[in-house]
């Protein structure tokens, strides 16, 4: 699967007035990092290098912070989802292959995840897919309406859905593949007669099934991958979720953690193989510690390179030029 065939649009224009936050939403930081750097990084796994960022609110730092990693669309007015991929239409012109439509606020996706979808839009010949999920509390999301047969009928917004419709628990995870042609269509399509006010993106999916073209709904196994975050409690859970990957990945790598609960890790620490981890530990940026170490317990360690067989135990240095105690 090469880059050439693929583009993606990021929707990064967001105020995010959930999170309270003087800085754009999508460059609050997720253990350490930018949670738009997240994004960036999964569509290079699957092989898109250079996305299109679509930006509105706080632009130009988002466009600093990407710098020559992605293209950047601007969206001066916020007119709803369908109106920023209407924004980034320009830079796919004369584009033929497949579009992924994904948000910059999702961190968790994997590439694997963007690949899956788009290698199931084209074996099944589908204009356009949408990945779904299910939840056990669907909240504000657009609900997912099947027929009969179980293909995808319709997606209709929170805000419009019946108190029927809102009892469906299979949801629009707001992630998307497109055949190119088929958005450019579909988006030029969109009208504003609905609730918002708005352009939606999700209006796209009943243009293409209204004109009879084959549209398909794929139901995510792993609803995780595609937290969202608004506000504050959703950065909490995705730290959490985030945290426990990079755990796992460093205790499949032969690294001893000891209450896992207790340990933070972020994900530019590397660890050596056989180093124990205690309880209390924290290990931030770019950190690398060597392996058959002992760290902590309740230690904090950032940007620091630590020899292997090191000891590095719990201490409170006050002006002191020399650390004092069994520091290594």
């Amino acid at each position: 699967m090469t880059s050439t065939r693929i583009k993606a649009v990021v929707l990064a224009a967001g105020l995010g007035k959930r999170m309270r936050s003087n800085m754009p939403k999508v460059l609050n930081p997720v253990l350490g990092r930018e949670m738009l750097s997240y994004v960036l990084a999964s569509l290079k796994e699957a092989g898109i290098s250079k996305p299109i960022v679509v930006v509105g609110h706080g632009g130009d730092l988002v466009t600093q912070f990407v710098k020559e990693n992605a293209e950047i669309a601007w969206q001066h007015e916020q007119l709803g989802t369908g109106h920023a991929v209407q924004c980034a239409l320009p830079q796919l012109n004369d584009f033929d292959g497949d579009v992924v439509v994904t948000c910059g606020d999702t961190p968790l996706i994997s590439g694997e995840c963007y690949r899956t979808l788009v290698q199931k839009r084209r074996a099944s010949g589908a204009k356009a897919l949408v990945a779904t999920m299910v939840l056990n509390n669907p909240k504000s999301y657009g609900r997912i309406k099947r027929n009969q047969r179980g293909e995808l009928s319709a997606i209709v917004e929170f805000r419009d859905a019946t108190d029927e419709e809102k009892a469906i628990r299979e949801v629009n995870t707001g992630t998307y593949c497109f055949e190119a042609t088929a958005l450019r269509d579909a988006v030029s399509e969109l009208r504003t007669d609905n609730v918002q006010g708005e352009y939606y993106l999700t209006d796209t999916i009943a243009n293409l099934l209204s004109a009879g073209e084959p549209v398909q709904a794929y139901l995510h196994p792993d609803s995780d991958e595609f937290l969202g975050i608004n506000d504050p409690a959703d950065l909490a859970m995705a730290e959490s979720r985030l945290g426990d990957r990079i755990k796992y990945r460093h205790l499949s790598s032969g690294v001893l953690i000891h209450e896992p609960s207790t340990v933070r890790i972020e994900p530019s620490v590397r660890i050596g193989a056989r180093t124990r981890i205690l309880p209390g530990v924290v290990l931030e940026g770019n950190t690398v510690i060597g392996h058959d170490c002992i760290i902590g317990p309740y230690v904090t360690l950032s940007n620091i390179q630590i020899e292997d067989h090191s000891h590095i135990a719990p201490h409170h240095l006050t002006g002191a030029r020399k650390p004092a105690g069994p520091v290594f």
